[in-house]
């Protein structure tokens, strides 16, 4: 019985922590808005996804970690070239290609300094919207992708497509209310 309310109580918690609407607008031009369910996390090739509150960023020389009910804004800058390579360290050897974004912060409660708020997480993030089928994808410092299982099928002109891909559809903007 403890198990259940326990269960209950963060159920009930994390639903407020994540209450907010937001209106995502994806890069290919598409809009999601509704109510922000959860966010869930994972590092970059791993399986594993765990719920998040926080996002790690950095204004000039200061690191940060903000809480996503902080921030009112997340736009998208710019984004690097596409850049591949191999690891030796698997075998058979395995090929990555990824490509760098920067996203800007812009917080509810905004500081003293000038200088932008940049994320540098390295997760990639599920952002689920209530009555979504499915969650929405964000890279907002990496994208990176790898033959990993298909070693003998992909190369880098797949890995590549793949990342421009994945970056076609990634989050523009997304406003917090």
């Amino acid at each position: 019985m403890k198990k259940i309310l326990l269960f209950t109580v963060i159920l009930l918690v994390s639903s407020f922590l994540f209450a907010e609407n937001a209106t995502i607008t994806l890069k290919n031009g598409k809009t999601i808005s509704g109510k922000v369910v959860k966010i869930e996390a994972a590092q970059l090739g791993s399986k594993s996804l765990s719920e998040t509150t926080t996002i790690s960023a950095a204004q000039g020389v200061n690191e940060l970690m903000l809480k996503f009910a902080d921030i009112k804004e997340i736009n998208f800058k710019s984004s690097d070239d596409v850049s591949c390579f191999e690891d030796g360290r698997f075998v058979p050897v395995r090929k990555f290609c990824s490509m760098k974004a920067l996203y800007h912060i812009v917080p509810k409660v905004k500081g003293e300094s000038k200088e932008p708020v940049e994320i540098e997480d390295n997760r990639v993030f599920f952002i689920h919207i209530e009555g979504e089928k499915s969650p929405v994808a964000a890279f907002f410092y990496k994208i990176q992708v790898s033959n990993e299982g298909n070693e003998s099928k992909k190369d880098y002109p797949d890995l590549e497509r793949e990342v421009l891909d994945l970056s076609k559809n990634n989050i523009k903007k997304i406003v917090f209310k």
